[in-house]
């Protein structure tokens, strides 16, 4: 579920899975259908920004940066 949702993942590495499945996924999309360059970097851009704002929506409201800190 955390790949397609639009809110940002519980943990830091659930969200970083997130981001790297959907680039492996978008990866997987253009080895198939083999759009133009142009089309591929928008596809590209759109889901890095997506995924961005929900790494910076989870560091502000899930609190991923206590993980990456140590604490408990």
């Amino acid at each position: 579920m955390d790949l397609m949702a639009f809110t940002p993942s519980a943990t830091l590495g659930r969200e970083l899975l997130a981001l790297i499945a959907n680039v492996a996924l978008i990866g997987l999309l253009v080895l198939v259908i083999q759009p133009e360059p142009l089309v591929t970097a928008v596809m590209l851009g759109v889901v890095g920004l997506f995924m961005g704002v929900r790494l910076v929506v989870g560091f502000r409201t899930q609190g991923y940066a206590r993980d990456l800190t140590g604490g408990r």
